[in-house]
């Protein structure tokens, strides 16, 4: 009952003793049977041993690195699409930037303008780092850099800025 473990964590600071429930390791935990993982909270969470026993084909990184360089090695090889925090995580940063923009020109756009500009930006982003990705045959992380890369590349040329 989500509500009631709420309450709980609300008196206790935490889930643990939460009637009902059960506590489980660490290697449980990341071996529990899933189609999807998304690590939201802290870096560096999927290390060596947490990959090896993964069982989700997708890793959605909510958090800023949550795979350590070693583990997202082992998540590669093993063939786990991993959504790169720069992609995945994006969706506050490019709000803010709507945020900046409407101050900038006094202007006050609705949830649904934003929401929807929201979508049409990060589905574009998506298919920009997944095309780049198919084409390249890279990860999605190194598709996301280097276009990030050709992007600033283009911005230095247009602006004559030669570091």
């Amino acid at each position: 009952n989500a509500h009631k473990l709420q309450d709980h964590v609300a008196q206790k600071g935490s889930i643990a003793g939460y009637p009902g429930g059960k506590s489980i390791s660490r290697e449980e935990f990341f071996a529990i049977k899933s189609d999807i993982f998304a690590p939201c909270a802290l870096e560096n969470q999927i290390r060596e041993a947490e990959a090896k026993v993964l069982t989700a084909k997708v890793v959605v990184e909510g958090a800023n690195g949550p795979c350590s360089p070693e583990g997202e090695r082992i998540l590669v090889d093993r063939g786990v699409t991993i959504l790169p925090d720069v992609l995945a995580n994006s969706g506050g940063v490019t709000v803010s930037y709507y945020e900046w923009v409407q101050n900038k020109r006094s202007e006050s756009w609705t949830e649904e303008e934003v929401d929807e500009k929201l979508e049409r930006a990060m589905k574009k982003a998506y298919r920009d780092v997944s095309d780049f990705a198919r084409l390249k045959k890279c990860d999605l992380r190194v598709a996301a850099y280097a276009i990030a890369l050709q992007r600033i590349q283009m911005v230095y040329k247009e602006r004559e800025i030669f570091p």
